[in-house]
């Protein structure tokens, strides 16, 4: 039976305001969570610089730093007792926990090793953003804000990227949805890095994906804009992401004829380019490189001397870390199993976006592999998401479209009307 035109008119509104709808769900159950979110000693050095750029003397932005660590730990504390069996019954003692806290970091939460900080020092872009809603909020209403800020628009960018594939807008909407309800937002969420730094590397894959459709214009500039914004933002990160997606483009050209044309050739290009400029940009700057970033692993922080030998120390722990995570991660293996998920229907979708979405989450594996460590293990990879909340929406439309071919084959009656709904979908 033929829908009315009313009917499909408030189907096809339903379906556009879905992508809206899901951000505000997110906004919702962020602000419910908000006191659960942790201010982090990251947190505290973002803090710091953001009272910095608003015109605070180091001195005054660091005290103002801390008393915001340690309000947020005192507020931490106190959630703590009260699950306890035994203490949730007595009195808190918060403003003796701030007190002591605030007198214990008088001069900074450690460590203070001027080679730590320097680490700190190359990642100006979010504290600068966030520093007009520090001025406003208070330091961890401010900062979780732009983070959150830039999850929501993450979410955006993959239903735009799975629209541009041919998904269906619910399929669409669904890697939104995924996007927001994986390690994805539970660190971009937080008052951290990682919610500027995942939404612009989702703009790097959507501008990916416009360059192989050749698309160049746009896609030139949304990858000019999202790296060199990445850079200022987490340097190291984009620095890693830069060669994996010249080396999928590369692949492309070699393996791929279809995708000999224009628009791969600028994804080559500016993906080359890009290693380059954050190469001559380092060294221009002497910021920390990888040699640095193990001896911070292997010393604490410089809390220890440094060691002669860091890159066979690295290979070791290595060898003594993967086959422990796959150990892990067989006891539960959903994470090995959307991934499978998901590269199987990127690459049915397309080989040169499936190549570009592995590149990208392949960074997560390579800063796991630099940083190979028990704690916040999740955070260290969480790039690999990426390959499930595109994938696993594609591979879902294969299916439903194999099945809506095998059904008209049949000659079954119900499959007809299934492809007429299918199409409203498709053409919402």
């Amino acid at each position: 039976m033929t829908r009315s035109a009313p009917e499909a008119v408030r189907r096809q509104r339903l379906v556009r305001a879905l992508p809206l709808l899901a951000v505000v769900a997110l906004v919702v159950l962020h602000v419910f969570a908000y006191p659960a979110t942790r201010f982090s000693n990251d947190s505290y050095r973002y803090a710091r610089a953001a009272y910095e750029f608003l015109g605070d003397s180091p001195k005054t932005a660091r005290d103002k730093a801390v008393t915001a660590y340690c309000t947020d730990t005192a507020h931490l504390v106190q959630r703590n007792r009260m699950l306890d069996q035994l203490a949730f019954r007595e009195p808190g003692q918060q403003a003796e926990y701030l007190a002591k806290c605030e007198k214990t970091y008088a001069n900074g939460l450690e460590p203070t090793d001027p080679r730590y900080e320097k680490i700190f020092h190359t990642r100006p872009a979010y504290p600068l953003m966030a520093a007009p809603f520090v001025a406003l909020l208070g330091a961890k209403a401010g900062l979780t804000a732009v983070a959150l800020g830039f999850t929501a628009l993450a979410g955006l960018l993959v239903y735009m990227l799975l629209r541009a594939l041919r998904a269906p807008p619910l399929l669409a909407v669904l890697g939104q949805v995924l996007y927001y309800v994986t390690p994805l937002t539970a660190w971009g969420g937080r008052p951290l890095t990682e919610g500027p730094m995942l939404a612009l590397m989702t703009a790097l894959l959507l501008a990916s994906v416009w360059l192989l459709q050749g698309r160049v214009a746009a896609g030139a500039s949304l990858f000019a804009g999202a790296f060199a914004l990445g850079l200022g933002v987490k340097y190291s990160s984009f620095l890693m992401v830069a060669p994996f997606l010249a080396s999928a483009a590369a692949v492309c050209l070699l393996f791929v004829p279809r995708t000999r044309h224009r628009g791969t050739w600028w994804l080559a290009g500016l993906s080359a380019g890009a290693t380059a400029a954050a190469l001559a940009l380092s060294k221009a700057l002497g910021l920390p490189g990888m040699g640095d970033s193990l001896q911070d692993t292997f010393t604490l922080h410089w809390d220890r001397p440094e060691i002669a030998d860091p890159w066979r120390a690295l290979a070791r722990l290595n060898l003594n870390y993967w086959w422990q995570w796959l150990q892990k991660e067989a006891l539960a293996p959903l994470l090995l199993l959307l991934l499978a998920v998901g590269l199987w229907g990127a690459w049915k979708r397309s080989v040169p976006v499936a190549l570009c979405l592995a590149a990208v989450g392949l960074v997560g594996f390579a800063t796991m592999a630099a940083h190979p460590l028990r704690v916040e293990q999740d955070r260290l990879y969480v790039q690999v998401w990426l390959v499930v909340v595109v994938g696993v929406p594609l591979s879902l439309d294969r299916m439903w479209r194999t099945a809506l071919a095998r059904g008209a084959a049949s000659g079954a009656p119900e499959a007809a009307e299934t492809a007429h709904r299918q199409g409203d979908v498709l053409r919402a």
